[in-house]
């Protein structure tokens, strides 16, 4: 019983949130949360805007399950209720030479924006990597660009970014990769701390880190 209300309300939310993607609207300047990390349009087709927020569809399949909204001050959301577990933000490229799976939007487009023959994958968070490739089942040059959280492990003793993203890498034999030697975690990070010939250095670097994966028998 309390399953069929768990369902139900799942179903409500993914509803709620599938009528607020149909009220937004296909952007038609730059973000401001883009513009200030230093981001071109570039792999924002699939992107809408709704009252100053960014909308960012989380597919699952052909369905959309949930969004996430960006404020321009880079506060993030998830619809209430509304299911995120291995849905996923693709940024897609005929004949793709690498397919990268990362956690966040902004990651995703410094990566896509820097090596011009990706595809990318936004997993939504670093505990939703390991859910994405198992239902996405990535083949051929993959690589998961990890976050790496060393201000955590600093404090802890753990980095979960580079943590999680292991033990999905470990999955399917896929690289893994992080970026170090910068103050921020990420590909977004590196590119603006990085400057003139980050992207190059970012191409580089995730080309590196990926392995083959070969499809199943």
């Amino acid at each position: 019983r309390a399953a069929d209300i768990s369902a139900g309300a799942h179903r409500r939310a993914m509803r709620s949130a599938r009528e607020f993607w149909d009220r937004a609207r296909p952007l038609n300047r730059p973000h401001k949360y883009i513009e200030d990390k230093g981001l071109s349009p570039l792999g924002c087709a699939g992107l809408r805007q709704h009252d100053g927020l960014l909308v960012v569809p989380v597919w699952h399949g052909q369905w959309i399950t949930s969004v996430q909204t960006i404020a321009a001050d880079g506060e993030k959301r998830f619809w209430p209720g509304a299911p995120v577990k291995a849905g996923v933000y693709v940024m897609d490229r005929q004949r793709p030479a690498v397919t990268a799976i990362c956690e966040g939007l902004a990651t995703g487009l410094a990566i896509f924006q820097s090596v011009k023959l990706a595809r990318v994958i936004v997993a939504f968070g670093a505990g939703n990597l390991l859910p994405v490739v198992q239902r996405v089942k990535p083949t051929g040059s993959v690589v998961l660009v990890a976050d790496n959280d060393h201000a955590t492990a600093a404090r802890i003793g753990k980095n979960p970014g580079i943590e999680k993203a292991k033990n999905a890498a470990d999955l399917i034999g896929c690289g893994v990769m992080w970026f170090e030697g910068i103050e921020g975690s990420d590909a977004a990070d590196a590119l603006k701390e990085w400057g003139q010939g980050a992207s190059r250095r970012i191409e580089r670097a995730i080309l590196a880190g990926a392995r083959y994966v070969e499809a199943p028998a």
